[in-house]
């Protein structure tokens, strides 16, 4: 039986890093421009901010909580490029401060991720162990015994465990090179298959100082006639994975092609990332016992009104469905899909560790992010 994990920001966050959209984009105002995000601002000091894409990420600052509504409003904003000069020396110059954008998010990750030199002290076999067996607890009491039975009745394989991250940075290699165990005994029925961590991650956005993958999902999302036909391409994260020459696009699509779980953790389930929701939807669809289990958080989530819970959970499942019109799915297929999506939310389970103490010390502003004190980290989905 195949497991596999899809990791956002979230993860990153958990562990302690500040990867946020905010946290980068405050550090950069104030490195490169003097200037606070929350302060008022003049026109005067507005026009400091040379780079035309963090000069209208300042002015949409109300619109952008996550990395993804920042890749949506990329498109967004070349749409009004469009309208107002349609010219190629402004296309240039967009493709130019995106770049500087890219390596600046480059050296700012380079800068607050664990270094080589640091020295981990620590065996994260326990958090693996921990996550394998409870990937999948607070899913509701009669979904949990589905998917339990569903374990229980996987007698003739190994349950392979295998990420698909969607970082940078090099959290989750940290864990599982620090972990000195990367199987252990059947936790779910009495056979003598084990339960295994893959430790060869597919970094399907790149890693630090290798394609950092960063943009659009689809024409449609952007002003594609601004573009030469290249540089489009560059701005499409598909089109983009694929044109790389390297095979992250096709590996991760093949270890999602033979999941039987796929559990989506830390991750705003966004438009610009609707290839993948795409292929997921495909496969579910392709075999209805096949499970998705999609991670959320709620900062007060209530189990008093049935009705609450009911609304909570169809809106994660409409964040999900709402990205697959191009599938053309009739209402049993839809039906069929919600049968087989799951929800958690704030779990404490998926790769639950702390890397604070191996970073580096960075300023930490009050109220813009998540604040770690206790060692069941917590993460926001406006922080991923």
């Amino acid at each position: 039986m195949n497991i596999t994990f899809l990791l956002g920001n979230g993860f990153d966050i958990q562990c302690g890093l500040q990867t946020s959209y905010i946290n980068f984009y405050e550090y950069i105002l104030k490195k490169k421009y003097s200037l606070e995000l929350f302060q008022e601002m003049d026109e005067k000091s507005v026009l400091k901010i040379d780079n035309m894409i963090y000069s209208e990420i300042y002015k949409s600052k109300d619109d952008i909580q996550t990395w993804a509504d920042l890749e949506f409003q990329l498109g967004v904003f070349t749409r009004r490029l469009k309208e107002e000069k349609e010219d190629a020396i402004t296309a240039e110059r967009f493709l130019e401060d995106f770049e500087i954008l890219r390596e600046d998010l480059n050296e700012y990750l380079k800068g607050i991720q664990i270094q080589d030199d640091v020295e981990i002290s620590e065996d994260f076999s326990e958090i693996l162990s921990t996550t394998m067996d409870k990937f999948f607890y607070g899913v509701l009491e009669q979904e949990h015994d589905e998917i339990k039975s569903m374990l229980r009745e996987n007698t003739n394989s190994h349950f392979n465990y295998q990420f698909i991250s969607f970082n940078y940075t090099n959290s989750l290699q940290i864990v599982l090179k620090n972990s000195s165990k990367n199987s252990k005994g059947n936790s779910f029925n009495s056979s003598s298959y084990s339960q295994n961590f893959n430790r060869a991650i597919i970094n399907v956005h790149g890693v630090i100082d290798r394609f950092l993958t960063l943009g659009l999902n689809d024409e449609s999302q952007l002003a594609s006639d601004f573009f030469e036909r290249e540089d489009l391409n560059d701005l499409l994260k598909p089109d983009s994975l694929t044109n790389s020459r390297e095979y992250r696009r096709r590996d991760a699509e093949s270890v999602i092609e033979k999941s039987d779980i796929i559990v989506i953790f830390g991750m705003s389930i966004g438009s610009t990332d609707k290839h993948w929701w795409e292929r997921i939807a495909e496969i579910l669809l392709k075999n209805s016992n096949k499970k998705l289990i999609i991670h959320l958080y709620d900062t007060e989530p209530s189990y008093v009104s049935g009705r609450i819970v009911r609304l909570r959970r169809e809106k994660k499942e409409n964040e999900f469905l709402s990205h697959l019109g191009n599938l053309d799915l009739s209402d049993e297929k839809v039906s069929q899909l919600r049968k087989q999506i799951y929800i958690v939310t704030n779990s404490q389970y998926i790769i639950n560790a702390d890397l604070r103490k191996y970073l580096n010390p960075v300023e930490i502003k009050s109220g813009t992010i998540i604040d770690f004190e206790t060692k069941d980290n917590k993460l926001s989905e406006t922080a991923t």
